[in-house]
């Protein structure tokens, strides 16, 4: 794929965006393209980092953000965000196999297929027809916050699939396989 929209420089960025790249750098190592790619509008990075932020204290596990992160972004066909999640889900204690579960939409218990299969409708559908998944995610005791939680880690992940697939950003994480077939 080739780069659309190059990151954003760290020498030419304004000092805002300087001090989010130090804090990216300082906390995950690195400054990620996709980050640097937004950053080329510092609003865009500075609401999305927010909104991530306050979703960072939703009350759905690790496992379950990183299962939502996957399944979307598999739907979408995001190598980008599957490298990425793919590595992040393997640090919240998803194993192999789950990871390549989620990625086809099949959880390992009633929550996690309610999840899966909320965010799968929401992000085909924007939500629309989505009565069945919200009856199946009641039924898995997921909290009417959780299930909007799950609507708005979709919609997060929308927006950095979006970007990374027409940027054309370069993946800087390991890249994740292919799906084998069945």
């Amino acid at each position: 794929m080739t780069t659309r929209i190059e990151p954003q420089s760290y020498d030419k960025a304004p000092e805002a965006v300087k001090k989010t790249f130090d804090h990216l750098k300082s906390a995950v190592g690195m400054i990620p393209n996709l980050y640097a790619t937004i950053a080329k509008s510092p609003s865009a990075l500075e609401g999305y980092l927010a909104f991530s932020a306050a979703l960072g204290r939703s009350s759905l596990s690790a496992q379950e953000k990183e299962l939502i992160n996957l399944v979307v972004s598999e739907s979408n066909g995001c190598a980008y965000c599957l490298s990425a999640h793919t590595l992040l889900g393997g640090k919240a204690g998803l194993s192999n196999d789950q990871i390549l579960s989620a990625r086809r939409g099949l959880g390992g218990s009633p929550r996690a297929q309610a999840i899966l299969d909320l965010a799968r409708k929401i992000t085909r559908t924007g939500g629309l027809g989505a009565g069945a998944e919200l009856k199946r995610a009641r039924s898995a005791e997921l909290s009417e916050a959780e299930i909007i939680e799950v609507i708005a880690f979709v919609a997060s992940k929308q927006f950095t699939n979006a970007v990374a697939i027409a940027a054309g950003v370069e993946i800087d994480f390991p890249r994740a396989p292919l799906l084998p077939e069945e």
